[in-house]
């Protein structure tokens, strides 16, 4: 079950102990519109928290037989390997304008969720933000909530940026 942090105490520079229970925050991206607002928003947070922030990109695994079912066909996958890691560079570069303590973490894997979660555990996440699509009605039957289930998953707090 997941629960909220209540902070007591407050010195004049704001919460005590709130740096301690979010020191290291974790956000995954796809360098959408969406994952863009959610990492501006882990950004900002960061910053007022004075934690660490790790910027997250899942690169999908070759998969030889059918890349339709998301994974790369080999020929394309250094290509794509370069190209986001690139977009990745730029998002720190973005991110660090803002806030020094940021870096970035690439793992690579068919199942986006499990690569989400190992990595929430590598870097021993206090915290994890992601963003939804938003998707309702028959586009949520249809396509179903990666958030929703990561919500389930994830072994700390996780906070949704809509």
């Amino acid at each position: 079950m997941k629960t909220a942090v209540t902070i007591q105490q407050k010195s004049p520079s704001g919460p005590i102990g709130l740096k301690r229970a979010f020191g290291e925050i974790l956000v995954a991206t796809d360098f959408s519109a969406r994952s863009d607002q959610a990492v501006s928003f882990a950004v900002d947070l960061a910053r007022r928290l004075g934690s660490h922030l790790t910027l997250l990109h899942v690169v999908p695994t070759p998969y030889p037989i059918d890349y339709t079912l998301g994974g790369i066909p080999n020929g394309e996958w250094e290509h794509v390997r370069q190209r986001a890691d690139q977009k990745l560079e730029a998002v720190l570069q973005r991110a660090k304008i803002r806030y020094d303590s940021v870096d970035t973490l690439v793992r690579v894997g068919f199942d986006l969720h499990e690569e989400i979660v190992g990595a929430a555990r590598e870097v021993y996440a206090d915290l994890v933000v992601l963003s939804t699509h938003g998707y309702k009605g028959w586009k949520l039957l249809l396509f179903g909530s990666d958030a929703d289930e990561l919500l389930i998953e994830i072994p700390c707090p996780v906070l949704v940026v809509h």
